[in-house]
């Protein structure tokens, strides 16, 4: 029996066959030419960018005069095309978020270490606080976050924090809007306490919780400043109060506002970086929307602020009980 010849020719054509495409054709158009003047980057002029593409010369040259009206081609001596400077406009910053967990992971791991206790990174997403960061304590008895847990601001250090970077006129909003939760026998819930507490935060630059967000659980929280200064997170400590008494929370203050101090200037000298690089100044904005910004429905809102905030240091011992499982 004959073998059956299985070999296979591969045959190329002397034109590459354009696979079919779907979508708007003058978008493919624009996108051919501009990733064939991107492989040129010293320029292509008309004539050979045309017979690269394979499209009549009067269509490339409405697409060129389109792109360069608009800026995102440049004439080169001799007539050529190349890609503008304003195309790298689009490459988006690395997001608020993302930058904040890289710069402040190796800090927080060493706080957490000096003061064997949990320490949380914090946003202000409308009127609640939200954890993006937490190294938790070595101890086996210790407070426990979960990365994505929402909290209400009133409550905890951190978004005291972040709400006391705000105007008096977003205290007030928020008050009429969540009504200050009681959460435990100890939060705040009298809006004159609360906006006392605010301002205390304010002139010390650091806030408490005293078992306002969760029972046996205290916790110190600090700003962290983005490139102009304003604050865009928060960073805090949290312990359970048998060990975090109300002392020796006041003196993580120092520290605290140190590890706060160098993951700022990390974001400052993250930014520098990326503009050296090519981004525009002005397109790399790291702050986040107030919560006056957010719609005022009393539901959680959702656009990232952030604001420094409140907390008194004085506060009542509770019994001594087991791990904690609530952001601080």
């Amino acid at each position: 029996m004959t073998a059956v010849d299985r070999s296979v020719l591969h045959c190329e054509p002397v034109m590459p066959i354009k696979p079919k495409t779907s979508g708007v054709l003058v978008l493919h158009k624009t996108l051919d030419i501009l990733e064939t003047i991107k492989s040129g980057p010293s320029g292509l002029r008309l004539t050979e960018l045309a017979r690269l593409v394979d499209l009549p010369k009067p269509t490339v040259y409405r697409i060129l005069t389109t792109l360069e009206g608009r800026g995102y081609l440049d004439r080169v001596d001799g007539g050529g095309y190349r890609i503008a400077r304003k195309l790298s406009d689009f490459r988006p910053s690395a997001p608020l978020e993302q930058v904040l967990t890289k710069v402040a992971q190796p800090v927080m791991e060493e706080l957490a270490r000096s003061t064997k206790e949990t320490v949380n990174l914090g946003l202000l997403d409308g009127y609640e606080v939200v954890v993006i960061n937490t190294v938790e304590s070595p101890l086996s008895i210790r407070m426990s976050s979960t990365i994505g847990k929402r909290r209400d601001v009133h409550a905890t250090a951190l978004g005291k924090v972040l709400l006391a970077a705000g105007s008096d006129k977003e205290v007030s909003r928020l008050i009429r809007l969540r009504r200050l939760p009681r959460l435990t026998e100890y939060t705040i819930t009298d809006p004159d306490a609360f906006f006392a507490e605010v301002r205390k935060v304010r002139k010390r630059g650091y806030a408490f919780d005293n078992q306002e967000n969760e029972i046996d659980g205290r916790c110190i929280g600090a700003p962290i400043l983005g490139p102009d200064d304003s604050v865009i997170a928060a960073l805090s400590i949290s312990g359970p109060v048998f060990r975090m008494t109300a002392k020796r929370a006041e003196s993580f203050a120092p520290v605290l506002r140190q590890a706060c101090a160098r993951i700022s200037k990390e974001v400052k000298e993250y930014r520098a970086r990326i503009v050296r690089q090519g981004y525009r100044r002005d397109r790399i904005t790291f702050g986040m929307p107030s919560p006056s910004s957010v719609s005022s429905s009393s539901s959680s809102s959702s656009r990232a602020a952030n604001a420094p905030s409140s907390s008194s240091s004085s506060s009542k011992e509770a019994p001594r009980r087991g791990s904690r499982t609530r952001p601080r």
